[in-house]
């Protein structure tokens, strides 16, 4: 198995592992930036993938400094996806982070609808 290969699915069961509490938890794959926003300004920003989704959550693995309560933007390239969240949930498993966060408020053009 490449380094790639093994890194990936290191990733994908922490993500995965994260997602068993989400039970309305959607697979997706939607490249976003995530911005760490602190009191004070800016805590950093990455390219992340969201990989799994809900009516109301985000869940992707980060390198980022988040925490429990924690609030952040996350964004598409396209502009389409700009949101305030909060963080609700991190597990780390082998070394990754996965992030759960909860929209702040309701995402009209969120791709993961209630019910679907």
């Amino acid at each position: 198995m490449t380094r790639e290969a093994a890194a990936a699915k290191q990733t994908e069961s922490c993500i995965s592992r994260l997602a068993q509490f989400f039970p309305d938890a959607t697979p997706v794959r939607i490249p976003v930036r995530v911005t760490g926003m602190e009191e004070m300004g800016d805590a950093g920003s990455e390219q992340t993938v969201i990989e799994y989704g809900t009516p109301r959550e985000v869940l992707f693995v980060s390198r980022l400094p988040l925490e429990f309560a924690g609030r952040l933007r996350v964004e598409n390239s396209d502009g389409s996806l700009r949101a305030e969240a909060d963080v609700v949930a991190v597990r780390v498993h082998n070394g990754r982070t996965a992030v759960a966060a909860r929209f702040s408020t309701e995402v009209s053009n969120w791709i993961v609808k209630p019910g679907l």
